[in-house]
């Protein structure tokens, strides 16, 4: 009988044949079995040229066809037909190329071939079949991405290189069947917890395919104690992005901490765009937090508790509640006023804290001036104080003199001292207190150098009234000056039922739970006020932590923060190395803490921070600035053109710890748990 292959063909099929016969050891040895007689239907080509980087493809239109099309960026197998090449490597173990396609190539012949096509349209001539098929010739050019061989026991392995080569022409090319491209991308992937996060999608055009997808899968392992970016403009996908991750660390890593600064609400509350929730999906892992909560229809229906109040109680809180005054002051007012730096340069502490303070004068000082700070507070209009009690810490002598100011003992308490001398009671409401302190400031400020009154402290020297004192009872008692109308607009943040918000963040985060911040009604100061100094407080419960626990103790205590809008955060003219989030960037997964941040643009983000990053979600970026930014990086060199030209929703090029090389993902729709609401089902 005739054999009527060509010499090429037949050497592959007579391979592939005896390759299928044979039991294959390896999952590697196992596809390149799988490429040959059993199935033309995958080989693209050969090689015209090939060096440690780069390949050049020749192939033609009939075998592009039969593979489904060869999009840009598609992945290539390259395949050594060690019978072509005629002979055997001794101990060679089984091994295949992968390469991504690029652009295409000139070939020997390329002038040739546009010379006839020129002159064929030029004069219309019809086309006889022998140069139809010549001119269905071409080459296309690839890059090459690594190396997948069989160890010794049988299992793959992957490097990010070639060791050796041999003549382009002892090589195969075949487009990866889905099984098999199923197994190559997500290879190491599998070994940790895997979770699918999208498909694989080479173009953002895509007219030609079998409909049968690649899943792609990540490791929640990867993202603990590691860094995570989401670049892309907005309404690229990159919350949704976002709250896939989520989903996924909540349903395969029990232990982990996880604080979310929600910029908009959408991750506390259910989507509007999608109806997707992660809080229902997961309400027995979250908790929530808002500056102004609410309690949608379809939550309400279903009896789910609205978030707890973020504001905190100013008359509790001392320092956090001082804090949030002095720093989002200038947010509100144009200038401090001189009359006020006292008030700022004080630091105060919560009042169970002030009984530690060892020297008794020293203490009688410092609660004397926390009476007056609360009665500000009252005067500026911070509900919730008609009820309360302070002492006022006065000698004897000023609450003598102010016992007898005229309409004083018309509201205030009295009592009598062992001489019968009436004089103001040392406990009042605060109310009264305010009163009182209105009065003081006229007695004080009249008789400030009679130091029978307001003596001088015979062993520190210092004046009866310190300056903290001295700038309260001014603003109390002053009417040309509007101390407390200064600081009216911080009530917004004051709530008589606000719990110490940062301590009961810590211990969630420290029983495994997912914290839901809702910032959406906060302007950017704000926002930033409370993500630091939440942030602050993580990082320094986990470095006392790493400081009294034992290895396998903390090992157990990871933190994951998400910061969206990290521009603003992160900035690149940041040089203070005492940056909270300098510190993360450069120390964080020391403490145990990763973080996964979302923003426009990276060439605003503090290089630390971009140099420490792990893992990659790009999406559609228009400047060239960021794309050349993005191109700098090995993993991202040369899909720059492709990154700025797609601008489908969730079409994203993605690197993780576990993934040795950018894939061009779609990442996956978050599943709208909400309509099981919607439905009747709580679930």
């Amino acid at each position: 009988m005739v054999d009527n292959r060509k010499p090429i063909e037949a050497i592959i099929d007579d391979e592939m044949s005896s390759d299928a016969s044979a039991s294959s050891a390896g999952v590697v040895s196992g596809m390149l079995a799988k490429y040959g007689t059993l199935d033309r239907s995958s080989l693209l080509g050969f090689l015209l040229k090939m060096d440690y980087d780069e390949l050049t493809v020749v192939t033609c239109d009939a075998w592009k066809r039969n593979c489904g099309g060869v999009p840009k960026n598609s992945f290539v197998i390259v395949k050594l037909n060690e019978k072509a090449a005629t002979f055997q490597t001794e101990n060679a173990r089984p091994f295949l190329i992968l390469a991504r396609i690029r652009e295409t190539a000139m070939t020997p012949v390329a002038a040739d071939i546009q010379s006839t096509i020129f002159q064929i349209h030029k004069v219309q001539a019809t086309i006889d079949p022998l140069t139809n098929a010549e001119l269905q010739w071409g080459a296309l050019k690839a890059d090459i991405l690594g190396t997948y061989y069989d160890t010794a026991e049988g299992e793959i392995d992957f490097g990010n290189d070639i060791d050796s080569f041999v003549s382009p022409h002892f090589y195969e090319i075949y487009v990866p069947k889905h099984e098999h491209l199923k197994v190559l991308v997500n290879s190491f992937v599998a070994q940790k917890d895997p979770i699918q996060i999208g498909r694989l999608r080479y173009t953002e055009t895509e007219t030609v395919g079998t409909g049968e997808f690649v899943p792609v899968s990540i490791s929640p392992h990867d993202f603990l104690c590691n860094r995570t970016a989401l670049f892309g403009k907005t309404r690229m996908g990159k919350s949704n992005t976002i709250k896939v991750i989520l989903d996924t660390m909540l349903k395969k890593e029990e232990s982990l901490g996880q604080i979310v600064f929600d910029l908009s609400g959408e991750y506390t509350y259910s989507d509007p765009q999608t109806g997707g929730s992660l809080y229902i999906s997961h309400q027995e892992k979250c908790v929530r937090y808002s500056l102004n909560p609410r309690a949608p229809d379809v939550e309400s229906k279903k009896d789910i508790p609205a978030p707890s109040m973020l504001r905190i109680n100013f008359y509790e809180q001392i320092a956090l509640g001082h804090s949030i005054i002095s720093t989002l002051f200038n947010t509100r007012h144009q200038r401090r006023p001189d009359y006020m730096n006292a008030f700022f340069a004080w630091e105060p502490i919560d009042e169970e804290a002030a009984t530690e303070i060892p020297d008794e004068g020293d203490r009688t000082r410092y609660l004397r001036a926390l009476s007056m700070y609360k009665a500000y507070l009252y005067k500026a209009g911070f509900v919730g104080g008609n009820h309360l009690r302070v002492r006022l810490h006065l000698r004897a002598q000023i609450k003598q003199r102010l016992a007898e100011l005229p309409g004083v003992t018309e509201y205030a308490v009295t009592e009598t001292d062992r001489h019968d001398n009436q004089q103001l009671a040392e406990q009042q409401t605060l109310p009264i207190a305010t009163k009182i302190y209105e009065q003081l400031w006229g007695l004080f400020d009249s008789n400030r150098n009679d130091s029978r009154l307001f003596p001088v402290s015979g062993r520190s020297g210092n004046a009866y009234f310190d300056g903290i004192h001295e700038c309260f009872l001014k603003m109390l008692g002053t009417t040309s000056f509007s101390g407390p109308k200064k600081i009216t607009p911080f009530t917004i943040y004051h709530d008589p039922s606000g719990a110490n918000i940062v301590e009961s963040i810590v211990k969630e985060v420290e029983q495994g739970k997912t914290v839901l911040i809702d910032l959406a009604q906060a302007n950017q100061e704000v926002a930033q006020f409370y993500t630091e100094m939440v942030a602050q407080a993580i990082l320094s419960e986990q470095m006392n932590k790493f400081a009294t626990l034992s290895p396998q103790s903390f090992e157990a205590k990871s933190v994951l923060f998400y910061f969206e809008e990290a521009h603003n955060l992160f900035r690149a003219d940041d040089r203070d190395l005492s940056s909270i989030y300098n510190k993360l960037a450069k120390e964080g997964a020391k403490f145990r803490i990763g973080m996964v941040y979302a923003t426009q643009s990276m060439t605003t983000l503090s290089p630390d921070l971009l140099k420490n990053t792990e893992n990659f979600f790009i999406a559609h970026l228009n400047d060239d600035r960021e794309v050349k930014e993005i191109e700098r990086r090995y993993e991202f060199a040369g899909l720059g053109l492709d990154i700025q030209r797609a601008r489908s929703k969730g079409y994203v090029r993605m690197i993780t710890l576990s993934h040795r090389y950018a894939l061009p993902v779609q990442i996956r729709l978050f599943e709208p748990a909400i309509k099981k609401l919607a439905d009747g089902d709580g679930s």
